[in-house]
């Protein structure tokens, strides 16, 4: 089994990029940890599919919060409708390739979209958020740095059809 998550970043995350969790550039997890024995490429083209069918997000920050077993980890709440869905349509996604999240009380009704404190910053209550990019992050790589690593990005464009006249 291999552990992944998925977040839709504050600002466009590049593939190959690694992070140290606490270095971790903000975002909104839409897809908690899970395990999973799926390829990376079937997670991607999941992830892709979902991106295709959910255009960018405006969200707003909203209160912050205190998250964590000893509620001493920052967040600023993300109350957004559209956040909520693309979580629901996500798990139903990935849930036909068998993961098992982590913790999946924070799954489903219990999804409280956030954007967590990291020493690359805070949202602000009351910031505008833009968010256009789901990011499928390696909990788990392989040798190397050793740190969560960006196997695969798809930008939110909502697929439209068109009908010649």
């Amino acid at each position: 089994m291999h552990r992944f998550a998925v977040v839709l970043p504050l600002a466009p995350m590049a593939l190959g990029e690694r992070y140290a969790v606490r270095d971790w550039p903000l975002h909104v997890t839409v897809a908690p940890v899970f395990s999973t024995r799926a390829t990376t490429p079937m997670l991607a083209a999941r992830m892709g599919e979902v991106a295709a069918q959910h255009g960018p997000v405006d969200a707003v920050a909203g209160p912050p919060e205190l998250f964590g077993p000893r509620h001493d980890t920052p967040v600023a709440l993300v109350d957004s409708p559209e956040v909520r869905a693309m979580h629901a349509v996500l798990a139903g996604a990935l849930a036909t390739l068998g993961i098992a999240f982590d913790s999946p009380g924070y799954t489903g009704e219990g999804f409280r979209p956030h954007v967590t404190t990291t020493s690359k910053g805070a949202a602000v209550e009351g910031q505008r958020l833009r968010l256009a990019q789901l990011a499928l992050v390696d909990m788990e790589p392989g040798p190397g740095q050793g740190r969560p690593q960006v196997v695969a990005v798809a930008a939110l464009a909502m697929r439209t059809s068109s009908t010649a006249p």
